[in-house]
């Protein structure tokens, strides 16, 4: 709503006003908001790396832990997809066959196929000697827990 009577903005600037202009305050504002923008663009540059790679390392780590807490389909974005496409040709006339084939005397791979392959091959010593110490370690507590329990029965049957 407009009520021109309160929309009149025809008076002369005050004395506040001209004074305020007359100091240099425009520029002293400009100075001022200047500053506060390159500062804010320092931090920018000090700071950009880190959280792109701290947001980098917290998506690698969530995604992980889905892998891990059994997520099927994160486990399989990671070393192939639910259809074999890695395995088998999924189009064209070529529909259900298997991928692999010899090419100049090398035995074509997918990246699927390629990189499963070689984390196993990287890592088969590490994924065997860290299976084998979980499992030992299973069997410590397992037994522990058989001890104290057959300790326990014993001083029951003493009563």
């Amino acid at each position: 709503m407009h009520i021109s009577d309160l929309h009149d903005y025809s008076p002369e600037p005050t004395k506040v006003v001209e004074e305020f202009i007359a100091k240099n305050r425009k520029e002293q504002i400009k100075g001022a908001i200047e500053e506060l923008v390159d500062d804010e663009f320092l931090r920018l540059e000090e700071y950009a790396d880190e959280y792109i790679s701290q947001t980098a390392a917290d998506r690698a780590q969530k995604f992980l832990e889905r892998v891990l807490k059994g997520d099927d389909e994160a486990a399989m974005a990671l070393v192939g997809d639910k259809n074999g496409g890695s395995r088998y040709k999924m189009h064209g006339t070529d529909d259900g066959k298997p991928w692999a084939q010899l090419i100049h005397g090398r035995l074509f791979e997918t990246g699927g196929i390629l990189m499963r392959r070689q984390i196993v091959e990287a890592h088969a010593d590490l994924i065997r000697n860290e299976r084998i110490a979980d499992l030992e370690s299973v069997v410590d507590g397992l037994t522990a827990q058989v001890r104290d329990l057959t300790a326990q029965l014993h001083k029951a049957r003493e009563w």
